[in-house]
């Protein structure tokens, strides 16, 4: 970084910190001055409520200009050349620190996972990581993907010295950011933990728009030569285990319709889940006039909907973005729900991040390491308590246990705010199932949106599509002209419609008997040697918390697997059936005293069967440490020939 002069230096610190968040300048003012007594007594900030990012601490006023004096101080500092007096804190005051910055009892269990997210390294750093080993020569590898999976795999791939092809069947990188530009289309999850932690990046708002967000995918592909990796327009159709080589063979149909064949030592899917629209299956659906698109495949020139009658079949996610973002410019608008949908209040909903701020973020990383660090407990780990279901509970029908209750209260309250004077509409728009049991979603002005004059409601399906309406469950007619099918995904038949087959011609979506997809820490599967499944089954967070941290800590597992097998000198590694079984009981296990597992409402984590495919369990500090290190015990292990 270029230095300023030292008064402008003070200056710019000045500014950037004076509106700094007070618990993170806390934590970071502990490192530098060796003080602990920042996180102490009267400078010990209130607990950190909802999503909110508890900015001021709730601190007095003058005790919030008392931390960041200091802070300017210590930065400033710090800029100057003055190292930091704690630069490698041990785990009990790392947690302490966390914990106090956000209010909250953090169990000294994280302290390992505080260290890494913090990169402190050094003598505290976990001892567990196996080193790693450079790839032999001519070892290489097929991702098929170019999304954040994609990108996130050629980059450590290229770290160990890995040859990889990426299979793309779009022209650009990107994946679901790529795919998805309907109006209001933007991440849930801060943009500070919905990122590599190998990438910062200056994001302009607190929660990104698709739009920012795709560039940034195509920037971390540009600046870690991804892009040269990629084949573009190209498809996987079918894969191949060739077990007298021990290679993938992958068949592709290319963008004029030819086909090839690639060969590879390992095969990493990185097709992610959000990738095939679901369509709902009525009468009629291709009779319809005017126009039509699902919120996935939105068309390149957009939707005229100016002045138009516009219906929106579907209220999850791409829903609650795309109903506000239009509202303004339809002449009606009528949303057909199933079923209502809890949301959380969004208080920074298309904030922007001061400039100051930015500066702050990309220039002191230990300021930005700890935003990002709280932002992982307030979107992770903190809501695990209200996801278990308690059997003594006495009000089951409603909620899992007091905390989800207490959820439920606080959540109505707020619904029933925003509603305003159109109090008729609760009833319609308030769930009967527990809190987060569905995907929580977060609030862009969903309610308000609702209460408006133009805009209606309807409860009930979609039966019948005719050239200029729809007809409803209930007999209803509702005019249209334009038609948005904001319906969701497929993300229970995982893969398809690429075709897999293993050891003596298994084939993967038999042995998963199509939407039963099972895998050992939702990465491999017995029977499919040296292949890996990246954002694979049961393993998004439901109770929150960013897909990309869980990417990456697979993305670290395949290459503690892959730098045993080049330091064995192996040349395949199966997961033991054995340990893919446990493992999968213990996930239905827990799910079972899960809010997911519910009998009051549909989601799509659930299979045909009942079974949760979609959802992890577990903690995040618990899957941390699961997929720190791989055990090579729990594989059938092949020796190269001649290999030690």
């Amino acid at each position: 970084m270029s230095m300023p002069e030292p008064k402008q230096l003070r200056a710019r610190v000045a500014e950037a910190v004076g509106i700094a968040n007070i618990p993170t300048l806390a934590c970071l003012l502990v490192q530098l001055s060796g003080d602990r007594g920042w996180i102490e007594g009267r400078y010990a900030p209130t607990r950190t409520r909802g999503l909110e990012d508890n900015d001021t601490g709730g601190l007095p006023t003058g005790v919030q200009e008392e931390i960041r004096s200091a802070a300017i101080e210590a930065i400033t500092d710090w800029m100057a050349g003055k190292a930091p007096a704690l630069p490698s804190p041990d785990d009990g005051l790392l947690v302490e620190m966390m914990g106090v910055s956000l209010g909250e009892k953090i169990p000294l269990e994280y302290g390992s996972m505080i260290r890494e997210e913090l990169a402190l390294g050094g003598a505290m750093a976990p001892r567990s990581t196996v080193p790693a080993v450079r790839a032999p020569e001519g070892f290489s590898a097929l991702v098929i993907g170019a999304g954040i999976s994609g990108i996130c795999a050629a980059i450590k791939l290229a770290e160990a010295g890995v040859s990889c092809i990426l299979l793309e069947r779009n022209a650009r990188p990107g994946g679901v950011w790529l795919e998805n530009r309907y109006p209001g289309a933007a991440c849930d999850v801060p943009s500070h933990l919905y990122s590599f932690s190998f990438a910062p990046y200056d994001w302009s708002r607190f929660f990104a728009g698709r739009d920012e967000i795709h560039a940034y995918l195509e920037k971390v592909a540009a600046d870690h030569d991804v892009l040269s990796k990629v084949r573009f327009g190209c498809e996987a159709t079918q894969a191949r285990y060739l077990e007298d080589s021990a290679q993938w063979e992958v068949d592709v149909r290319l963008a004029d319709g030819s086909l090839q064949s690639l060969r590879s030592e390992i095969l990493i899917s990185a097709v992610g889940a959000f990738n095939k629209p679901r369509y709902p299956d009525i009468p009629g659906i291709d009779r319809f006039a005017g126009a039509s698109a699902h919120t996935a495949r939105w068309p390149a020139e957009g939707l005229d909907m100016r002045g138009k009658r516009v219906v929106v079949v579907g209220n999850g996610a791409s829903a609650m973005q795309v109903v506000p973002a239009i509202a303004d410019e339809v002449a009606s608008l009528t949303v057909i729900q199933r079923s209502p949908q809890w949301a959380a209040p969004f208080p920074r909903f298309k904030a922007e991040v001061p400039e100051p701020l930015q500066w702050l973020l990309r220039e002191v990383p230990l300021y930005r390491l700890w935003y990002r660090l709280r932002l992982s407990w307030a979107f992770n780990d903190k809501q695990y308590a209200s996801l278990q279901k308690d059997p003594a509970w006495e009000h089951p029908e409603r909620s899992i246990n007091a905390l989800n209750d207490a959820h439920r209260r606080a959540l109505t309250d707020y619904i029933s705010r925003e509603l305003g004077e159109r109090q008729d509409l609760l009833p319609e728009v308030l769930p009967s199932y527990p809190p987060f049991g569905k995907r929580m979603l977060l609030d862009n002005g969903w309610f308000r949106t609702l209460a408006r004059e133009h805009v209606k409601l309807v409860t009930g399906a979609v039966t019948e599509v005719l050239p200029d309406r729809v007809r409803t469950s209930a007999g209803t007619e509702h005019e249209a002209d334009v038609l948005i099918w904001a319906t969701g995904f497929d993300v229970v038949n995982f893969l398809v419609p690429m075709r897999v087959f293993g050891r003596d011609g298994r084939e993967l979506h038999e042995d998963w008997h199509g939407d039963d997809a099972r895998a050992y820490l939702g990465t491999v599967v017995p029977g499919f040697p040296n292949f890996f499944c990246l954002y694979g089954p049961n393993t998004q967070f439901g109770h929150g918390g960013s897909l990309i941290t869980v990417m990456e800590r697979q993305m670290h597992y395949v290459m503690s697997v892959l730098s045993q097998m080049f330091a064995q000198h192996i040349t395949s590694v199966d997961v033991k059936q054995e340990v893919h079984d446990a493992y999968n009981r213990t996930v239905d296990r827990l799910h079972e005293g899960m809010v997911w597992t519910h009998r009051g409402m549909d989601t799509y984590y659930r299979n045909s069967r009942g079974r949760v495919v979609v959802n992890n369990p577990f903690r995040m500090v618990d899957f941390w440490k699961m997929v720190e290190v791989a055990n090579m015990d729990e594989y059938l292990l092949t020796p190269a020939t001649g290999g030690g």
